[in-house]
């Protein structure tokens, strides 16, 4: 009996150890707190199927390769002086009111033309024999007149000239005339004296030079025909003789006279 105590004992001792290692675990909680953040993250992927998983990163041999130079040529520069010369020349507008007044080319003579619309008085002088007034219309920037004794004018016009050419008691006069402003332009006169209508007509060139006949019967069929008197454009008045002429001027812009 006395053999076999010591080996109780022992085993006594280590039931009681065992025993007293269980009591501690289930007392003493874990000193490691838990980490929330990681949890909730495991328990996330956990729940995603295996099927929706995000796909792994390229690695970095797989990268997109350097982009290939362009096989077109590159596109000259183009100057802003070439960009200009290369754009469309700007469409010059006729005008629907002006007056152009200048020389014919040979004679000495010289023309005016007043434009109203698509209505057209013009004139032409050389101061004594020859001189012609014609009516026509305007239409497209070209013009197209006629007058006694078989005149015609025939003429294209634009923003600043008149080019074209004009017949008058079977003289062809060319012409190219610039517009032109008051006191330039074309001024008329008529008045009946003893029964008789007298007629003047003026062109007032822009240096101040002036043109003009006076008839003293301009209803005939060969109506004759002397220098104007002088056009004061001031007053619009003139002098022949006894007779004081009234001119009014036939202007484009304004429709006078027309």
């Amino acid at each position: 009996m006395r053999r076999n105590t010591p080996l109780i004992t022992l085993l006594t001792g280590a039931v009681l150890g065992v025993a007293l290692l269980i009591a501690n675990m289930l007392a003493t909680p874990s000193g490691k707190p838990v980490n929330y953040s990681a949890a909730a993250a495991s328990a996330a992927a956990s729940a995603v199927p295996a099927s929706t998983s995000a796909p792994a990163a390229a690695p970095a041999s797989t990268s997109a390769p350097a982009t290939e130079p362009s096989l077109a040529p590159p596109s000259p520069a183009v100057s802003p002086s070439a960009a200009a010369a290369s754009a469309p020349a700007p469409v010059a507008k006729s005008p629907a009111k002006a007056t152009y007044a200048g020389r014919v080319g040979g004679g000495g003579g010289s023309v005016a033309v007043a434009i109203h619309g698509s209505q057209v008085v013009a004139y032409v002088c050389n101061g004594s024999t020859v001189e012609a007034w014609l009516k026509g219309t305007a239409d497209g920037g070209r013009l197209v007149m006629t007058g006694k004794n078989r005149a015609r004018l025939s003429a294209k016009y634009s923003s600043g000239k008149l080019t074209g050419d004009v017949v008058a008691h079977g003289t062809d006069y060319s012409f190219s005339v610039p517009v032109v402003s008051k006191p330039s332009g074309l001024y008329r006169a008529t008045a009946v004296v003893r029964g008789a209508t007298v007629k003047a007509g003026w062109i007032v060139l822009p240096d101040g030079t002036q043109v003009g006949s006076f008839e003293d019967n301009p209803d005939s069929t060969d109506p004759s025909a002397v220098e104007a008197p002088v056009l004061d454009v001031g007053t619009g008045t003139a002098r022949a003789g006894d007779l004081v002429l009234h001119a009014i001027p036939v202007d484009g812009l304004t429709g006078s006279g027309f």
